[in-house]
């Protein structure tokens, strides 16, 4: 009887040693380029739209966008992707200035910083979107819509959907694109 439970107690832990085993590492080559700080690089639209009232419609929204008082110029918007108890990307998205209650809007551009849940999976070196109504209804009220998130060589690729108010006073519906790139691994 004692040779039974010392041959099961022998077995139950090696077990639970052989499961601690198969537990895959971290790719921290994947991770040391893949997590940090990014700055925009490039924002432009699939259509040419005039946003800054000069007359000529463009596709660079370097050169389109209009400023709003005390808004974040496109040159600071940044983008952070953390891996810590949640992983996260957070980023800057413009949009057309509201005054508030009034609810009339102006084509000048503020900033907002917008975030989402992703998972980052090391060993196949991916990183996708997760699936979440709050996020994706908060970025609504900013009038965007992310289409697509990819992750290559150190630049996030952003695509949105875009409402954007125009000089004439109408909404136009633009898609945008939006390349940040790698700067720096502190968050």
């Amino acid at each position: 009887m004692t040779k039974k439970i010392a041959l099961l107690l022998f077995l139950g832990l090696s077990m639970s040693c052989t499961k601690n085993d198969d537990k895959p590492s971290e790719n921290h080559a994947y991770l040391d380029q893949l997590l940090g700080r990014y700055e925009l690089r490039a924002a432009y639209l699939e259509n040419p739209i005039d946003l800054n009232g000069d007359g000529i419609a463009g596709t660079d929204l370097f050169q389109e966008i209009e400023y709003c008082n005390m808004s974040k110029h496109l040159e600071s918007y940044d983008c952070t992707i953390i891996k810590r108890n949640i992983q996260e990307i957070a980023f800057d998205i413009p949009y057309s200035n509201n005054f508030n209650n009034y609810q009339e809007y102006s084509n000048c551009l503020r900033d907002k910083d917008v975030g989402r849940q992703i998972n980052i999976d090391s060993q196949n070196e991916s990183v996708t979107l997760v699936p979440n109504e709050f996020e994706e209804n908060f970025m609504l009220t900013y009038q965007a819509k992310l289409i697509d998130f990819t992750w290559e060589n150190r630049i996030v690729y952003l695509t949105l959907e875009k409402e954007f108010y125009t000089p004439n006073g109408e909404w136009a519906t633009v898609i945008l694109h939006m390349e940040y790139e790698w700067v720096s691994s502190a968050t």
